[in-house]
């Protein structure tokens, strides 16, 4: 991966693992732009997918993600010029910050419908020619898409278990939001409102009760101790 045609790959099966999983569980992403966080939270998170995309680390599906973002094979579209610009710069960098991306996990995206994949097995290719061989389709034109409340973007999260209740004592109230611990959200680090109760981030919609491990990027949960995928101290996830 310290080569310049190893991160190219990298780049390449990025791309395809998030085509094939758009055209399985989010078509309409075919042609409507998407979040940044999306990408990385419920379509092409790491730890589902470090195998298909062919990564060992975490920092190294941070550089595909983020080589992707800046236009490195014209994958992906930014509608963002700053946040492109932005990534471009640090990517120049002589030590890059691979976890850039979250700072612009609220920015759309969109796939390029010039550089789809057009070996895709069917039945998975059929939804691909229809949708991008269409000659009546004018990209630039489509609408934005109302983003999905939180309560459909925790479908995608596993459930933070509760606590058992004591003894006679009644149930023991739920573990507070991750953000009354900081005034940032884990995931974009955007400056959260202060002084309200918040379930869930209302930059990029991610969980509250979550936050990645600073190793690996797993999703780790209230009163978790250490990290299931790698084993790393959740440093004060409670």
């Amino acid at each position: 991966m310290n080569t310049e045609s190893g991160r190219a790959e990298a780049v390449a099966r990025f791309h395809r693992a998030l085509v094939e999983e758009i055209v399985r569980t989010r078509p309409a992403y075919l042609s409507e732009p998407f979040t940044v966080a999306e990408i990385y939270q419920n379509l092409v998170p790491y730890r589902t997918h470090r195998d298909r995309i062919g990564v060992e680390m975490n920092g190294d599906y941070e550089d595909a993600l983020l080589r992707l973002l800046a236009g490195e094979g014209d994958y992906l579209v930014l509608e963002s010029d700053h946040a492109r610009s932005h990534i471009t710069e640090e990517l120049g960098s002589p030590n890059p910050n691979t976890g850039l991306y979250r700072e612009f996990a609220a920015v759309d995206v969109r796939l390029n419908p010039l550089r789809m994949p057009r070996d895709l097995p069917d039945p998975v290719r059929g939804p691909l020619v229809g949708a991008f061989d269409t000659p009546d389709i004018d990209f630039a034109d489509a609408q934005p898409r109302a983003h999905a409340p939180p309560a459909a973007r925790a479908a995608h999260a596993p459930p933070v278990p509760s606590r058992p209740a004591a003894s006679g004592v009644g149930p023991v109230p739920a573990e507070p939001p991750l953000h009354l611990a900081s005034a940032g959200c884990p995931w974009c680090r955007e400056t959260l409102p202060p002084h309200v109760p918040l379930n869930y981030c209302p930059f990029c919609g991610a969980d509250l009760q979550t936050a990645p491990c600073k190793t690996c990027g797993e999703e780790l949960h209230v009163g978790w101790r250490f990290c299931v995928a790698c084993g790393t101290p959740a440093g004060g996830v409670d």
